[in-house]
C-alpha cells in the first residue's frame, strides 16, 4: 500500500474527528421547484441532489462515526421540522488508498460522501449488491420517528459498492446501505433508477451479513434525535 505509514498517521488523526458525532451541514433552495417523477429518478443524480430536487432542501447529520462505520441522517427541512429521507450506513474498507486520502479526511469530518468526491473531480459509480425492503417492525420506532412519526411501514433498502474513478482508474471506497422514507423512494422507484434491478433482488451471503448489521444498528444503535 502506497504511503502506508502516512495513511496510518492521518487515520489516527482522523480518530479525533471520529469523536465529533452529530456533525451537520445543510443546503437550502431559495424556492421549491415542481419536478417530474422521471427527473427525480434519474440515475445520474446523487442522493443529496435527488432529496434537494424533490423537497427543496438537503441536510446531512452524522449520527455515528468510527474508523469502520458511519451512520448519517440525510434529511429535508420543513420550517423547524427535520424529516429523514435516507438513513445511510457506510462500511469503510479496511485500508484507504493514499490517492483519495484528502477526500476521506473531509468525509470523516462530516462531509457528504458523493458531494466530496464529485467536488474533487471524481466520477462516481454505484455497483448494486441488493435491492429490497425491510419489513415493518416496532423495533424501528426510532427510525419512523425520524421520518416524521410515520406509521409502521415497509422501508426500501439499497445496498451497493461505492466506487470512484479518475484518470481511467477506479477504486472502491465503501459499501453503503441506504434506507429510504417511503414518500421519498419505494422499491419500485429504486428499480427504475438501477440498471437490471432484477439481478439484485435475491440475497446472497454477503448481503445477508450486511442486512443483519443494518437491522441491528437500526434497532439498537441509533437513539439520538
Amino acid at each position: 500500500m502506497k504511503n502506508k505509514y502516512y495513511i496510518l498517521i492521518l487515520i489516527l488523526l482522523g480518530g479525533i474527528i471520529y469523536s465529533i458525532n452529530h456533525f451537520e451541514t445543510s443546503e437550502q433552495s431559495p424556492k421549491t421547484h415542481a419536478t417530474s417523477q422521471d427527473s427525480i429518478l434519474s440515475p445520474k443524480l446523487l442522493n443529496s441532489e435527488r432529496i434537494k430536487m424533490k423537497y427543496g432542501s438537503y441536510n446531512i447529520k452524522v449520527l455515528s462515526n468510527t474508523p469502520k462505520l458511519r451512520v448519517s441522517n440525510l434529511y429535508s427541512s420543513h420550517n423547524d421540522k427535520k424529516i429523514t429521507r435516507t438513513l445511510a450506513i457506510v462500511h469503510y474498507l479496511e485500508e484507504i488508498d493514499s490517492i483519495f486520502l484528502n477526500e476521506h479526511v473531509k468525509i470523516l469530518s462530516g462531509g457528504s460522501i458523493g458531494r466530496v468526491f464529485k467536488q474533487h473531480g471524481w466520477k462516481i459509480k454505484k455497483k448494486s449488491i441488493y435491492l429490497g425492503e425491510l419489513q415493518p417492525s416496532i423495533d424501528y420506532s426510532n427510525i419512523y420517528k425520524r421520518m416524521g412519526n410515520i406509521s409502521i411501514s415497509k422501508l426500501a433498502i439499497h445496498i451497493y459498492g461505492f466506487y470512484i474513478e479518475k484518470d481511467n482508474k477506479d477504486y472502491q471506497y465503501a459499501v453503503i446501505s441506504e434506507i429510504y422514507h417511503p414518500d421519498y423512494l419505494t422499491l419500485n422507484n429504486i428499480k427504475q433508477i438501477v440498471i437490471n434491478p432484477n439481478k439484485y433482488l435475491e440475497k446472497n451471503a454477503f448481503s445477508i451479513q450486511i442486512l443483519k448489521q443494518v437491522e441491528s444498528k437500526m434497532k439498537n444503535g441509533i437513539d439520538s434525535f
